[in-house]
């Protein structure tokens, strides 16, 4: 009982001073590690960019716009005129429906409400192909953008570029979005809108 008593004191005693050891090696790791890493970096120069005004206000964001939205009116049109004649066909059923056998009734009952169906999958579809289009046209934009801040960055000497909505204060000199929109604009003024249509 003793022994094992000695043997639990002794165990204590090294998990003590095992810690121990462990605070003082991690004290002394905390009290000279930030000052080596400090002497080693260097001052880099700063600059910010509004990345959400060049990809609302760029030329080649306000004609991906204007595609996107020439090709939602096209489905809507064709989407309205599907949908008024699904109207109508729901209205001629109700006025049929004191005429027609049951058994015929109900079968165009289920034809029609697999056209709603349709309907509704279609225009689920029209609007997942247009967000769709309108990413892969803004991803593009996104690139070449990313591609410039590094060329007008590399140019300034500037080491780290930073969004403009992160920054709460700073000297409007190191805002480059300016020379980027007007790189931007004289690089890609347009970009063609893909529509990847749904496959039957």
């Amino acid at each position: 009982m003793i022994l094992k008593s000695l043997g639990s004191v002794s165990e204590r005693a090294s998990r003590t001073f095992a810690g121990v050891v462990l605070a003082v090696s991690l004290t002394v790791a905390v009290a000279v590690s930030p000052a080596i890493a400090i002497d080693k970096i260097e001052p880099v120069g700063v600059a910010v960019v509004d990345a959400q005004l060049i990809m609302r206000q760029s030329d080649a964001a306000k004609d991906i716009r204007e595609q996107v939205e020439t090709r939602r009116k096209a489905y809507e049109k064709d989407f309205q005129q599907r949908e008024s004649a699904v109207r109508e066909t729901e209205k001629a059923l109700a006025q049929q429906q004191a005429i027609l056998a049951n058994e015929i009734f109900q079968a165009r009952v289920r034809e029609h409400q697999q056209n709603i169906a349709a309907l509704q999958r279609d225009g689920q579809e029209m609007k997942r192909q247009l967000d769709q289009a309108y990413g892969r046209a803004n991803g593009n934009v996104r690139k070449i953008m990313i591609e410039l801040v590094a060329e007008v960055a590399g140019e300034v000497g500037v080491g780290l570029v930073l969004f403009k909505n992160q920054i709460f204060l700073g000297d409007r000199k190191i805002d480059i979005t300016e020379e980027i929109m007007k790189r931007l604009n004289a690089k890609l003024p347009k970009v063609e809108v893909t529509f990847v249509e749904k496959q039957n």
